[in-house]
């Protein structure tokens, strides 16, 4: 192998070392308005019905309504089979339990 091929194998390497922090931050990122349909609660914090700033950064999830943080709570998040075709909101027996993002193929738990 000439010194030419190892340099641009080399380059090209690198240059996917260092894109890919970018793409990590960018998949486990969201911001959205989202609509709670009925009084819910999400870590034992509540929400009553309406529209919320959604901001996920990570692992964590702020509901902000009005401009006010109404609840910071811990989030996974998980693959879905396939892009969720509208934002859906999940409440199971009165818990907020997962929301799903239109477009994405990523939801986040709670």
């Amino acid at each position: 192998m000439n010194a030419r091929l190892r340099l641009r194998i080399g380059t090209a390497v690198m240059a996917t070392g260092l894109a890919l922090p970018l793409w990590l931050t960018a998949a486990d990122s969201i911001h959205k308005t989202v609509h709670i349909g009925s009084a819910a609660t999400v870590a034992g914090k509540s929400l009553s019905e309406g529209d919320y700033d959604l901001q996920v950064n990570g692992n964590q999830a702020k509901f902000t309504n009005k401009g006010k943080v109404i609840a910071e709570v811990p989030c996974t998040w998980k693959n879905l089979p396939a892009k969720a075709e509208h934002d859906i909101v999940m409440i199971d027996g009165g818990a907020l339990t997962e929301v799903q993002f239109q477009g994405k193929t990523q939801a986040i738990d709670f």
